[in-house]
């Protein structure tokens, strides 16, 4: 019967037990790579992923986010983000809002989806960009 040897990997003289890259990552370096990524986007940009998030948010607009992300922006574009800005959504929960769908939608855009999703987060509350992405992250939670 043989016996698996990579179970225990050796690093720096040390026997690291960890079954999954990331407790092996964890043992070693003392932080998660989630962390680890972290403290080296801030060694290099001087800020947080939030921080830079936010800051991206709050100094792109919807339309600009649309076409940068799209190639244009037609005009139902531009109705979508009049709708969700008259429903009382400041542009950088819009930008976390579009931003969201982009990266779950597998179809793209679908503008009344993304109404529907506008109307729901105005009766959740959500008008500030930190809810947007608190709201965001638990949605991902129960997903994935």
């Amino acid at each position: 019967m043989m016996k698996d040897k990579k179970r225990f990997k050796k690093t720096n003289n040390r026997v690291v037990h960890g079954k999954t890259p990331e407790e092996r990552f964890k043992e070693i370096r003392g932080m998660t790579i989630e962390e680890w990524n972290e403290q080296q986007f801030k060694a290099k940009t001087g800020m947080t992923p939030d921080e830079w998030y936010i800051n991206e948010a709050k100094s792109t607009t919807p339309f600009n986010f649309i076409k940068e992300r799209y190639g244009t922006v037609t005009e139902d574009d531009i109705k979508l983000v009049k709708d969700l800005q008259l429903m009382g959504l400041k542009d950088d929960v819009i930008y976390v809002l579009l931003d969201y769908v982009a990266i779950v939608s597998r179809i793209g855009m679908v503008h009344l989806l993304v109404k529907e999703m506008g109307e729901n987060w105005f009766n959740e509350k959500i008008f500030t960009i930190e809810k947007a992405i608190s709201y965001v992250r638990e949605q991902q939670k129960k997903y994935m």
